[in-house]
């Protein structure tokens, strides 16, 4: 039996592709090749925290005063630890790194949809080699940019807005303003200009949800500086171009229209899973320096 194949390692990539949220008849068509690439880091991610303790983890890259989350799944509640302890792990690794994450899930929706070469070179057990030669989350990242790259270009050539492609929503002042994107091409013109992934087809089909808005936060003279994801009212991405962070002045625009508009941060949306009140208040920290909004409610 593969490695790939045993029970727990099922368990972990089952928690993973729930956390990466993309929807069933995206993830499908795609799921051997999320499970040898973002399952493979994410549980070589945790063999080699576990070697040093099962138990808890710090958050990574906060040396001072890190916060501390337990991921051994609660072994004295009983029931089904293994579930509980895979969840968990997952939630915390997604808000660690979803931006690339997701970058890397749209790489390789693209990369089917497109019929890469690469895909047919196969090992033994049938994975691409340019996946399995990919050692952690950055070397990931790095060839999904690099294949994402011409692509782009050529969607940069292509893609002209009609008048319905995108609609004003608010002035945010000093002559930036916030457009939503809301047809396909729209979504392409503003991926392929702010090097990210909205555009390579894994939103599309949230386009007709009402309760998802996607938006640019917009200069003067028309040009993104900012991509927003916001689901039912809690902003899930905001990012800047090449899935940096904001600048602190387009945070600050931002803020003002999460207050008219009563947007929240994603760690403040309910629990989605009965288990989710076991854990501790930690979640994706999509807006680690926005300054304080409204509440709704």
């Amino acid at each position: 039996m593969s490695k790939y194949d045993r029970p727990e390692y099922q368990e972990a990539l089952f928690h993973l592709a729930c956390e990466l949220d993309i929807p069933d008849r995206v993830l499908q068509p795609i799921r051997h090749l999320v499970g040898c690439s973002l399952g493979r880091i994410f549980w070589i991610d945790w063999l080699w925290s576990d070697a040093k303790d099962p138990e808890w983890v710090p958050t990574p890259g906060d040396h001072d005063d890190p916060a501390w989350h337990r991921v051994d799944g609660w072994p004295e509640m009983g029931g089904n630890c293994r579930y509980r302890k895979w969840s968990r792990r997952a939630q915390l690794w997604m808000q660690w790194h979803s931006m690339d994450a997701w970058h890397v899930a749209d790489w390789l929706i693209t990369a089917l949809s497109d019929g890469h070469a690469w895909l047919a070179n196969v090992d033994d057990q049938g994975y691409p080699k340019k996946l399995m030669k990919c050692g952690n989350l950055d070397r990931l990242v790095h060839e999904a940019s690099k294949g994402l790259r011409d692509r782009n270009a050529r969607l940069a050539r292509d893609v002209v807005l009609g008048l319905t492609d995108e609609h004003f929503i608010l002035d945010l002042g000093v002559g930036h303003t916030l457009v939503q994107l809301r047809s396909r091409a729209a979504l392409r013109k503003e991926g392929v200009i702010m090097r990210h992934c909205i555009g390579q087809g894994g939103y599309d089909e949230l386009l007709d949800d009402p309760d998802v808005i996607f938006a640019s936060v917009r200069d003067a003279d028309g040009n993104p500086l900012a991509t927003l994801d916001i689901r039912n009212g809690y902003i899930r991405q905001f990012c800047a171009r090449g899935n940096a962070e904001p600048s602190d002045a387009v945070k600050d625009l931002v803020a003002s229209a999460a207050d008219a508009f009563c947007w929240q941060d994603w760690r403040d949306r309910p629990a989605s899973r009965a288990d989710e009140h076991d854990y501790g208040p930690e979640a994706a920290v999509i807006l680690r320096d926005l300054p304080p909004v409204r509440r709704r409610g």
